[in-house]
């Protein structure tokens, strides 16, 4: 059996991670200096260049034929790598949630890398809310910026929202 009894998926997944090889950029000059970001444009040539050295490498009996079992070993091979680089990204964040390098996390070690709330600034949302500006927020100065979204929201100004005035809200938010 060929290339016909193997996955589309493998096949394309094998297919499409060889082009980009033939697109990465040149390499940083060693002269310690930054070398600009360098967008290459894939040409054909390239792409088929790279196609071929991945095709000949998959086809491991050289008979210029990808068998199902080529496609399988490449498959699991990908798959392999795939699986130590997560592994690698877990052990990392494991290894700086873990302070005390004893190989467990205690609850205040995983505790300690929830993110932090940070808390707004009282003199902001008093200045945003005080109109009087006489140091204090009314319950009329509170209930103002709320009641005047509402308001427009409510075009037909029956005094409820309908599910059609809170989507038209919505999409005037987002822009």
């Amino acid at each position: 059996m060929f290339i016909r009894s193997a996955s589309l998926g493998a096949l394309l997944s094998i297919a499409l991670a060889a082009p980009a090889a033939a697109v990465a950029p040149a390499a940083a000059p060693a002269t310690g200096a930054a070398a600009p970001a360098a967008q290459s444009v894939p040409t054909r040539a390239a792409i088929v260049r790279n196609l071929d050295t991945t095709f000949k490498g998959l086809d491991s009996n050289g008979d210029g034929f990808l068998s199902t079992a080529e496609l399988s070993a490449a498959e699991a091979k990908g798959l392999q790598q795939r699986q130590a680089a997560v592994r690698a990204r877990v052990e990392a964040e494991f290894n700086k949630l873990d302070t005390n390098r004893d190989g467990s996390l205690t609850k205040a070690e995983f505790l300690a890398a929830t993110p932090q709330a940070k808390a707004g600034n009282p003199s902001n949302l008093l200045a945003q809310l005080d109109k009087n500006k006489d140091g204090k927020v009314s319950a009329d100065e509170y209930r103002t910026p709320i009641l005047s979204r509402f308001d427009r929201a409510d075009t037909n100004k029956d005094g409820t929202l309908s599910p059609a005035e809170r989507q038209a809200a919505a999409k005037t938010a987002q822009k």
